[in-house]
């Protein structure tokens, strides 16, 4: 049933990629500049699945809590997608000159103090390190996770760890920078030193609505649904509402140090994404990304159901590209809300692309680790 499930979703996923390439390809013959706009807002999205996976990944191994025992597989197939990232990633180098306005100079201010760090080649190689990083702790991770499932060698555990742990630091400061490199210098004349934590938990955020969303779809798969208890449902719920007040937390902490100040310069960045059209945008994120999901996941009966979980995940992975839009977008339409056909379809081709390949490495393992004694029967982790 569920082997079924994922064949339809790859198949479905493959047809409408192929459609939002095809898309794509006519858009870049006749507007470039629109179509690598588009392509960066879709690659960014769901880019932040996968990023998310590495770490939940990674902080699953340094607490070893049984809501990380039930997700690892998809996880770790979730993190395992970054080399496709990585290839993906080069429309954006083909089209930084349309993209980022300190390529040509024309914030002339902002260039000549950033710019011994915001030029062609720092970029690129910075790019080269960030994925170098993740992709080279996703393989680890996984490759010793298999070998434990092969071999029942329980000395694999300290390995996650000993990795995990300065994992973490790392990854925290490669999804800072690349946020500060790859958003923030859309707009190179304003800075927040909290930008990139808001992307760190929007990640974790989307990477946890889709392992919600696999684990209803896996419920009644074994060897998953052996182990699979309403308490999941309940870690993995009160995950969601930390991340959506430390998302809310964050968002409105930037908001209101920047409001207060009062300085031009950084009030430029909410200028343009408060103005009309945009603010509608804003006030739905503050309705459906914080204030419903929030009051919602408060009641500890409907986190324990996976149904209704399912969905609360499924609004906020929504809400994920909703968020995306409404940071990166406003850097090209400076006068108004502006959404065209390629908004769609670049979402569209990148999500059909990462879907076919993220199902095809899912089906690779059984649903979840066979040996790890961390969640052996009675063992004193599983009750963490």
């Amino acid at each position: 049933m569920f082997t079924d499930q994922l064949k339809k979703i790859q198949t479905t996923a493959a047809l409408l990629g192929a459609i939002g390439v095809a898309a794509l390809i006519a858009g870049a013959v006749f507007s470039p500049e629109q179509f690598f706009h588009a392509y960066l807002f879709g690659y960014l999205a769901w880019l932040s699945v996968p990023l998310g996976c590495l770490g939940l990944l990674m902080l699953h191994h340094m607490v070893s809590g049984r809501w990380g025992h039930a997700i690892q597989r998809i996880i770790e197939a979730g993190a395992l997608t970054l080399p496709l990232m990585a290839i993906l990633f080069i429309p954006i180098l083909i089209g930084l000159a349309d993209i980022y306005p300190w390529v040509n100079g024309a914030d002339e201010e902002a260039g000549n103090v950033w710019a011994a760090y915001l030029n062609v080649p720092f970029f690129s190689l910075r790019c080269v390190v960030y994925f170098g990083l993740w992709i080279g702790a996703a393989y680890l991770l996984s490759l010793w996770s298999t070998r434990q499932d092969e071999t029942q060698d329980p000395r694999y555990t300290e390995k996650f760890r000993m990795l995990s742990a300065p994992g973490l630091v790392v990854f925290a400061l490669t999804v800072t920078f690349a946020a500060v490199d790859w958003v923030m210098s859309l707009e190179p004349g304003w800075s927040s030193t909290i930008y990139g934590f808001i992307f760190i938990v929007g990640d974790v955020l989307a990477a946890l609505s889709v392992s919600v969303l696999m684990l209803w779809l896996a419920r009644e798969e074994s060897p998953l649904s052996d182990v699979l208890t309403t308490k999941h449902f309940h870690y993995l719920g009160n995950l969601l509402l930390t991340c959506v007040i430390l998302w809310a937390y964050m968002a409105y902490s930037q908001w209101i140090i920047i409001w207060a100040g009062n300085l031009p310069d950084e009030n430029s960045w909410y200028l343009h994404r408060l103005s009309p059209g945009w603010n509608g945008l804003a006030l739905g994120l503050i309705i459906f990304h914080f204030f419903v999901p929030f009051f919602l996941l408060l009641g500890r009966q409907l986190k324990q159901s996976l149904r209704f979980l399912t969905w609360i995940a499924l609004g906020l992975f929504v809400m994920r590209f909703v968020d995306m839009f409404w940071i990166v977008m406003p850097a090209f339409h400076t006068s108004g809300f502006e959404i065209t056909w390629m908004d769609v379809a670049s979402p569209l081709a990148v999500g059909g692309i990462w879907v076919s390949v993220f199902i095809a490495l899912l089906k690779k393992r059984a649903l979840v680790p066979k040996y790890d004694p961390r969640f052996a029967p009675g063992a004193a982790a599983a009750e963490h």
